[in-house]
């Protein structure tokens, strides 16, 4: 095998790796941001104000995303290959 070819494999199973990374990071944190917005009132976080509705709207958008990306990230399905 070329040192060109080793080299460029290594520097796609670095991307695989950070890309990995990079989904389970943002799953965490869309999950996080989704629990934020629908426990803000039992918590009593009085920095959010909003309308409830829509911070039902938006919490369920972001734990169904956080869910999205970190089902994605587990799997190893990337599209960027």
């Amino acid at each position: 095998m070329p040192v060109h070819q080793n080299w460029e494999d290594d520097k796609q199973k670095k991307k695989q790796s950070y890309m990995s990374l990079y989904n389970y990071v943002m799953g965490a944190l869309w999950l996080c941001v989704g629990l934020l917005f629908l426990l803000n009132k039992p918590l009593n976080i009085d920095w959010i104000k909003s309308d409830p509705v829509i911070d039902t709207i938006f919490g369920l958008v972001g734990v169904a995303y956080g869910a999205f990306r970190l089902y994605r990230a587990s799997n190893k399905k990337d599209s960027f290959r």
